[in-house]
């Protein structure tokens, strides 16, 4: 259970669909929820950090987990980093990889798969933002508000 957790968890983290952290089954009929601490949602992402450069300090992991819509620029950074470990958004591109964000919305939300794909369309650009770092942050806030508005079980943290 605890590595299905660890799969599921950084699936979400990702596409940060969410305000704060908690698993939950991507079903619409499903009650079930594990929650999750912030320290151990910081424990998961803390070796995908070590991997960017600048390394981003706790705070903006905290920072980009609870998805501020303000956020520092290191913060904004580490999600165009994660994004682009897990292949999702290309070095160099200012907009997600569509076909790979469709995939692993499907993966999370089976049931949701033409509203994941509008959704991917609808924000997958960056308004002409200059930066990698700006765009990602952006499509990210634009589908956790998609998602949302589109009933999506949108998980939650324990702080």
């Amino acid at each position: 259970m605890r590595k299905e957790a660890t799969i599921w968890t950084a699936l979400l983290l990702v596409l940060q669909c969410s305000t704060r952290l908690q698993l939950v089954q991507a079903t619409d009929d499903s009650d079930e929820v594990m929650s999750m601490k912030m320290s151990e949602v910081v424990d998961l992402l803390t070796p995908f950090a070590q991997n960017c450069d600048p390394v981003p300090e706790k705070s903006h992991l905290e920072e980009m987990v609870l998805n501020k819509e303000q956020a520092s620029q290191q913060s904004k950074c580490f999600r165009r980093c994660l994004l682009m470990q897990f292949d999702v958004m290309p070095k160099d591109k200012l907009a997600y990889d569509g076909t790979k964000t469709i995939e692993m919305m499907n993966m999370m939300f089976p049931d949701k798969e033409e509203q994941s794909r509008t959704i991917t369309e609808k924000c997958n650009h960056g308004n002409g933002l200059a930066t990698e770092c700006d765009n990602a942050h952006l499509i990210a806030m634009c589908m956790l508000d998609e998602m949302r508005k589109a009933g999506y079980k949108i998980p939650e943290i324990k702080e």
